[in-house]
């Protein structure tokens, strides 16, 4: 009889105990339900018995299966795979049920790198951003909402999880806590946005919140804290009422910002702190969809343009 179950089980109470979030625990019980399956179907019934080997050609079938519609699986879901299976046999050897871990060499397989979707031009992103009715609390609150997301290039959780107190109007800055892999950043809130937001806090706010007794910047209707799925609604609606073609969410705002700074010359280094990157080469991908300068250059230099070839 198979022992997974139990030390699943385990397992999930460990991650549980270090605060995971609920979401976290149902996807990796999800994976290892799989792996687990797998196992039994090679006659692995034993924790112990699992080898490297099986973890690598589990990996592999994942890769191979299609889904559904017919579509291979993704780099993402890949990694969701391996990492739940990493996660579970890191922290039984961490507690003494294994005394080697038969996932720790297998690599994690490579993300393709893939240029950021709808972008959008500074004409298009004035367009979107003119479009609420200011003349309205909600239309004035997604104004503001819009000019910080353009300005900070802030990813949807963070800004759904701002508070009043992490707003440096003053200066220009917003304090992220917590961002993603837990960490913090000041970023740079621009002039504009500044002023958007010092009127929302003064006039509209205090009409939405109702008696809320919460300091999160921006808020629903009835004054709740404002959530990315009402804040992708709020957008998409605004994107058809301003006539854009493209897709847009809010983490398109983010990619706008970004690709048009390092467009206008911005130091790479600088745009990697604001987005809270961990890694320069996550970055470095603004700088490939920045191809004005090189069109201007390939219209300059290349032969067959300045007609000598």
């Amino acid at each position: 009889m198979s022992d997974f179950a139990h030390y699943e089980e385990r397992h999930l109470g460990l991650l549980q105990v270090r605060g995971f979030s609920i979401r976290t625990l149902e996807l990796y019980k999800y994976y290892l339900k799989r792996f687990f399956r797998y196992l039994e179907e090679v006659g692995v019934s034993q924790v112990v018995e699992v080898r490297p080997d099986h973890v690598r050609d589990y990996l592999m079938q994942a890769v191979e299966r299609a889904t559904e519609k017919g579509n291979p699986f993704l780099a993402s879901v890949q990694m969701n795979h391996l990492s739940a299976v990493k996660s579970f046999f890191r922290l039984l050897q961490a507690e003494g049920f294994l005394v080697a871990d038969p996932a720790r060499h297998v690599p994690y397989p490579k993300r393709p790198k893939r240029l950021p979707r709808s972008i959008l031009t500074a004409n298009e992103m004035k367009k979107l951003l003119e479009t609420p009715d200011t003349g309205t609390a909600i239309g004035y609150r997604d104004r503001a909402m819009m000019e910080v997301f353009y300005s900070t290039a802030l990813r949807v959780s963070e800004l759904e999880n701002l508070k009043i107190e992490e707003v440096d109007l003053r200066d220009g800055f917003v304090r992220v806590n917590g961002g993603k892999g837990d960490k913090d950043r000041m970023v740079p809130l621009g002039s504009v946005a500044c002023r958007y937001v010092e009127s929302y806090l003064k006039g509209v706010r205090p009409m939405l919140m109702r008696g809320q007794p919460h300091s999160y910047l921006f808020v629903s209707q009835y004054g709740n804290k404002m959530s990315r799925g009402l804040a992708r609604r709020q957008i998409r609606e605004y994107t058809a009422k301003a006539g854009l073609s493209k897709t847009v969410s809010p983490h398109t705002f983010r990619h706008t910002c970004a690709t048009l700074m390092m467009k206008n010359r911005a130091n790479i280094r600088h745009l990697q702190e604001m987005l809270g990157h961990a890694k320069l080469e996550t970055t470095q991908v603004y700088a490939s969809v920045s191809i004005t300068d090189l069109k201007e250059a390939h219209r300059k230099y290349h032969p067959r343009e300045r007609g000598t070839a």
